[in-house]
């Protein structure tokens, strides 16, 4: 029921939700092109020229001036669209908090159409951009390096996944120390409201330790996957060099070491965005529930 409540909100703004959503989807798409210039370029390099007429570069750098542009332009409309879809997003779960806040007192109602709308509205990137990085960004980039070089698909997997799987342990303290912010953020206001400087200064000492224990969990697990890459590179490496595992083909070329660690940069680029979101969820579903649900008894140890 809260999450129909959630999308009954976005659904007020479908075509404000096309425009930030199309952006995400086409450049989840897109990026793996890259994958393929790295290849021809790298090929092309590999074959033992030393020298090149630049005449014969030329076509790479009109080829490569195109694309980039192109993602360029797309990522420049994204971000415009996402702007707009955020804000809108926060203004409609201000208007919906509005509804409930009737009886609170003053500290509490700015408290939470401040803070408890803007942690809620993150959750709403889920429809916005980060489930295409997952639906779209993953599967592009296993079509494109099984299309380019199949063999190194293993490797792929072997250095990117993992590290994804260790990083959702995480969710937990976020969950719970995000919702310890919020009612820190309300007791501060209340404080404020009344007038109790050492009241105020007890609760805002606890909303700093429970911010930084917020932004360790946070990081420590996008910092996970998005370090990940090199570590998975030399495991990939160790378990073929030795033996054990011939994740990675006994032989290989210029041009298909290329591709992999192009595709394994873009692999790690939606694997980190799905990350985000995870983490997203996890801090912004206590805030939603205050929204849509504040009447709800032992909300508080019900999230914890």
């Amino acid at each position: 029921m809260l999450l129909q409540k959630a999308m009954r909100v976005v659904l007020r703004h479908k075509l404000l939700l096309f425009s930030a959503c199309f952006p995400n989807i086409l450049m989840a798409g897109l990026d793996p092109v890259q994958a393929w210039l790295a290849k021809n370029v790298l090929n092309r390099v590999s074959r033992g020229e030393t020298v090149f007429a630049l005449r014969d570069l030329l076509p790479y750098a009109w080829l490569s001036l195109g694309v980039f542009l192109g993602l360029g332009f797309i990522r420049l409309g994204e971000k415009v669209a996402n702007r707009m879809f955020d804000d809108r997003m926060l203004i409609e779960l201000q208007r919906e908090w509005f509804q409930h806040c009737s009886g609170s007192c003053a500290g509490e109602r700015v408290a939470r159409t401040i803070n408890d709308c803007e942690s809620a509205r993150k959750i709403y990137d889920l429809v916005q951009r980060d489930l295409w990085m997952g639906i779209v960004g993953l599967p592009a980039v296993f079509i494109w390096q099984m299309s380019l070089e199949p063999r190194w698909v293993p490797a792929l997997l072997m250095a990117a996944i993992p590290p994804f799987c260790v990083a959702l342990f995480f969710g937990g303290g976020i969950q719970k120390g995000s919702l310890l912010i919020l009612r820190f953020v309300t007791e501060v206001s209340k404080a404020v409201v009344a007038g109790d400087r050492a009241e105020l200064f007890a609760k805002q000492e606890g909303f700093y330790r429970q911010r930084v224990k917020l932004e360790f969990y946070k990081q420590s697990s996008e910092t996970l996957v998005e370090l990940s890459r090199w570590p998975g590179v030399a495991l990939v490496l160790a378990l073929s060099g030795i033996g054990v595992w011939q994740v990675a083909p006994a032989r290989v070329g210029a041009g298909e070491i290329g591709v992999f660690l192009v595709n394994l940069a873009l692999l790690i680029k939606p694997l980190m965005e799905l990350t985000k979101l995870h983490n997203k969820i996890r801090e912004g579903w206590p805030a939603l529930r205050r929204i849509f649900e504040p009447e709800t008894p032992n909300l508080e140890e019900s999230e914890g």
